[in-house]
Order: structure tokens, then sequence, then C-alpha cells
């Protein structure tokens, strides 16, 4: 299959690029230059994109709406941005974190748990568990472990 056979068919441009031997960019300029078009490979139908909007309005995560659909949390995400839907954060926020398990968070991590780990355990990010640990005055040790 040649390079336009393959870009009408859908195939991702940086496969074809790969195949080639070339930059992507390359073969966007030659698109662009050959005017090809095709049917968008990621296109949702109209029904399928009202019952994304609709359930996660309804306060149904990117994840959840993706896994009905065959869909990844990010192409989910895409969608919503697409046209104009705000984003909520993604996963449980320090703000809903108790007092007490701000107390444990930090506990743990002056035992010597690893912030990572601390976080997996939590449900929240890296980001959430180190700010936490500021706000807290933990000190913090160096980054990357034991060396």
């Amino acid at each position: 299959m040649g390079f336009v056979e393959g870009y009408e068919q859908g195939e991702p441009i940086a496969d074809l690029a790969t195949k080639l031997g070339v930059h992507r960019t390359t073969l966007d300029n030659l698109i662009k230059r050959l005017e090809l078009t095709r049917k968008d490979p990621d296109a949702v139908p109209p029904a399928v994109r009202d019952e994304i909007f609709a359930s996660y309005r309804t306060g149904a995560t990117l994840a959840v709406i993706g896994s009905r659909h065959g869909f990844s949390p990010n192409k989910v995400q895409r969608l919503l941005v697409a046209v104009g839907e705000p984003i909520r954060s993604r996963g449980p926020q320090g703000s809903q974190l108790t007092s007490e398990q701000a107390r444990d968070l930090a506990d743990r991590y002056e035992r010597g748990q690893a912030i990572g780990s601390i976080a997996e355990g939590f449900g929240v990010s890296y980001a959430c568990v180190r700010k936490q640990l500021m706000g807290a005055g933990v000190q913090l040790r160096p980054r990357g472990g034991a060396r």
C-alpha cells in the first residue's frame, strides 16, 4: 500500500512516516500540496458524542466514560475540550483529603515512605502529596532516594 492509499484509509501519519523513512512534517506538507482528504479515523458519531457530554456533565469521570465507549480518558478529554467544555481536575484533590488523612500522609513520609507510594496509596497525585507535606511544614528529603 502506498502513501496516498494509506493516508486515505486512515493510517496514522506517524506510521506512514516511519514506513517511508521521512519526518511526519514532510508528509504533512505533501498532504497539503496534494490537497488530500480523508475521513477522520477518530470521528465519533454524534449520538455517542452527545452521550459523552451528558455523562461528563453529570459527574462521570473521563476514565469511566472512556471505558464505556472504548476510548482512552485522553480522547474523551480531547472531545470535550474541542467543544469548549471545562475540564475538571483529575482524581481526588488535596482539599478533599481530611485532616486525619493529611496527618497520616505526613506520618508515613516521616517514617520513610516515598511520596510516590504515598500518592498511590491515597489515590492522589505526587504533586498533591508534596503540597500537603509542604503545607504541614514537613522537611522534605532530597529527591531520588538513597544514593
